[in-house]
């Protein structure tokens, strides 16, 4: 089981950001929301949008690097590729880890669902 974050797992440039805003999919969690989008790669892509209304840097860098997380070591949960965007909402902040993972398994689950 690969846990690491590769360079090429990370969602960069703006156009794949404008294509995900744009023909993604949407889970609608408590402390984010998911937009996402089937994939043709061999692997699943991710990455993490926070507004500066979530908190300041440091607060935001912490929440980042929690999905980030999330993210890598549950990649395995993913049936088939996806290229998925995290927003964080206000909410996250009140959240502890617990919490955290059991949205994160329901978006997943529901990415699952709705292929």
């Amino acid at each position: 089981m690969n846990e690491t974050l590769s360079p090429q797992e990370r969602i960069r440039n703006k156009k794949e950001f404008s294509r995900l805003y744009k023909k993604g999919s949407r889970y609608r969690g408590k402390y984010f929301n998911l937009i996402y989008i089937s994939s043709d790669l061999s692997f699943s892509r991710m990455a993490v949008v926070i507004s500066k209304k979530v908190g300041n840097a440091v607060k935001r860098n912490k929440v980042k690097r929690q999905m980030r997380t999330l993210f890598r070591r549950n990649k395995e949960l993913l049936e088939s590729s996806f290229d998925i965007l995290i927003i964080a909402k206000k909410e996250i902040l009140e959240a502890s880890w617990p919490m955290l993972q059991e949205d994160y398994f329901a978006g997943l689950k529901s990415i699952s669902l709705n292929k």
